[in-house]
């Protein structure tokens, strides 16, 4: 019987240098025990594994028909491409990837993307790290409204931190409720730190 992808997906990036513990100051503001460096998945063999579980959970989603992966800078690069090279070598689905800049470039081909033609796209999905208070998803949201004609159709990260906003409420679900966007998470911080 298969493991559920939670187990399993904490189980993996346990394993790896991503988890880090110390005395940390997220982006948010806020001070973290833990955190999780996707930066960190740089070997092969851990970013063909990262891949498969981004993959597989979003064929076990239904969330395979879209034109472009959409990987916010910087830890949401090596997400979508190994993503879109998983899709592809275990379900024969070649979906492309597209991500940002964060200075858009003024010489040579310019502009702020790279990648896909987000021009060309009426859908989209977005892959990242974490979700923390949501900022960067925010952030992320506003980039991909210059597209007029895109549709995000979820955003999936690797772990929900499980934060709360200031009246108890799960950031991720403040942020659906926000957005209208579906945000969904392979793992949660909690599962993670069993296995530490």
């Amino acid at each position: 019987m298969k493991e559920p992808t939670n187990i399993a997906f904490a189980k993996f990036i346990s394993g790896t240098n991503a988890v880090k513990f110390g005395n940390f100051t997220l982006k948010s503001g806020k001070k973290s025990n833990i955190f999780f460096n996707f930066g960190e998945i740089c070997l092969g063999r851990e970013l063909i594994q990262l891949g498969n579980f981004f993959a597989d959970f979003i064929i076990e989603n239904s969330l395979d028909k879209v034109d472009v992966l959409f990987g916010p800078a910087y830890k949401g690069i090596n997400i979508s491409l190994a993503t879109s090279i998983g899709l592809y070598q275990k379900y024969n689905i070649s979906i492309p990837f597209a991500y940002n800049r964060k200075v858009r470039k003024t010489h040579a081909e310019g502009g702020q993307f790279v990648g896909y033609d987000l021009t060309k796209a009426s859908n989209v999905l977005v892959l990242d790290d974490v979700i923390t208070d949501g900022g960067t998803k925010y952030e992320a949201i506003d980039m991909l409204s210059s597209f007029p004609n895109l549709k995000i159709k979820a955003i999936i990260v690797g772990v929900d931190r499980e934060e709360k906003d200031s009246t108890g409420k799960l950031c991720r679900i403040k942020f659906i409720e926000d957005t209208g966007i579906d945000i969904l998470a392979l793992t949660t911080k909690s599962e993670v730190l069993k296995f530490e």
